[in-house]
């Protein structure tokens, strides 16, 4: 008896864990703006992607950097910015 009740609960629990492990994660890809390999969000403007691909030269060796649109353009900062730490090490 004993047995079965162990039995029966790691077949519970395995079946479970598989089940999860075949769901969605919840992640959407539609409109996401996916550079160097990087999913860096959906909806993302101009700015920021110019921002980000700058970064990114930046962090393979070629310092690349509008420093205009940096003071001046909140989105391409943030872009860069982010690039610059995702692309890092890549």
């Amino acid at each position: 008896m004993k047995q079965t009740k162990i039995l029966l609960n790691t077949a519970l629990l395995t079946t479970g864990l598989l089940l999860t492990a075949c769901t969605s994660s919840g992640v959407s890809l539609e409109n996401a703006y996916i550079y160097n390999g990087i999913n860096f969000g959906s909806d993302r403007d101009a700015s920021f992607k110019h921002g980000v691909r700058d970064a990114c030269k930046t962090a393979e060796g070629d310092y690349t950097k509008d420093h205009n649109l940096f003071n001046n353009n909140e989105s391409y900062r943030i872009g860069w910015e982010d690039g610059r730490l995702q692309c890092k090490g890549k």
